[in-house]
């Protein structure tokens, strides 16, 4: 059996099954507390780490004691090939940006940064994997308090959603990028997209480790800073083409859905003559 204080410790395990309803996850892995005679354990977890994507792979995350359980938190993806693949999204990011120079922000007529980045169910995203659908990008983090900066503008981009579907805009996708890797992991998102009613049918909310994320917002021209204890940081709507072209951006909060939808919606052809 493992000895583990109670305090947090990095712990890597593999996940055998989750349960959404009892809020844990069955793992097996070498440093569990109390694992049974065939070293398998069920943890408890976060709800949204509870209904990601996690069975069959590799997750690390901070183990800790509370309330008589053993509960992981601050969840990652920890699958080789995944951690492989960010990696090699950074240094790619830190190239262009040293090269590009200012021309590195992507603005109209550009095309996305080279990232690869998590979604809310800890699966690996880049730009290739969204060809062939137009995209709306926004930016936000999930600890904001100020009703007149993400939560407005999530709420908004729900109202978009519910619009693109009322106008069978079939090909539209809706992208939340997190500008707080720090707390905002996978599970994380999945719960914001919960309390948002999102449906993540057409939907991804996206995250990544700190590194990649400072690149990537530094491309994207998203400046962040920390400021008594919260984050300050611009905001930035953008719509991308389904060959993965910048063809919209508006960098303030003021976008309106109606203005968004209008630059989705197909233009009505001319009557036969």
């Amino acid at each position: 059996m493992g000895v583990v204080s109670a305090s947090a410790s990095d712990l890597t395990v593999h996940v055998l099954a989750s349960d959404p309803r009892a809020y844990t996850l069955t793992v097996k892995g070498e440093g569990l507390p109390a694992p049974d005679k065939d070293g398998i354990e069920v943890l408890k977890v976060s709800l949204g780490d509870a209904e990601a994507a996690y069975t069959g792979h590799l997750i690390q995350g901070d183990l800790s004691q509370s309330e008589g359980h053993w509960r992981l938190d601050d969840i990652w993806p920890a699958d080789p090939d995944v951690i492989s693949a960010a990696a090699d999204a950074t240094a790619q990011l830190h190239r262009d940006t040293v090269e590009l120079g200012r021309k590195a922000i992507r603005g109209v007529g550009d095309t996305l940064p080279a990232f690869a980045l998590y979604n809310q169910d800890g699966e690996i995203v880049r730009p290739e994997t969204l060809r062939g659908r137009r995209l709306v990008i926004n930016f936000i983090f999930t600890r904001c308090n100020n009703p007149n900066m993400c939560p407005a503008n999530t709420a908004r981009m729900a109202e978009l959603q519910k619009r693109v579907k009322a106008a069978k805009l079939d090909n539209v996708t809706l992208i939340t990028i997190s500008i707080d890797p720090e707390h905002d992991t996978p599970g994380v998102l999945r719960q914001y997209a919960d309390a948002y009613g999102l449906d993540l049918g057409n939907y991804q909310l996206l995250t990544g480790p700190a590194d990649e994320m400072t690149a990537v917002l530094e491309q994207f021209g998203m400046l962040v800073k920390q400021e008594n204890g919260t984050l300050v940081h611009t905001l930035a709507t953008l719509i991308v083409s389904p060959e993965g072209r910048i063809t919209y951006r508006k960098d303030s909060d003021l976008w309106s859905v109606d203005e968004v939808l209008d630059r989705l919606t197909p233009a009505a052809k001319p009557p036969a003559s």
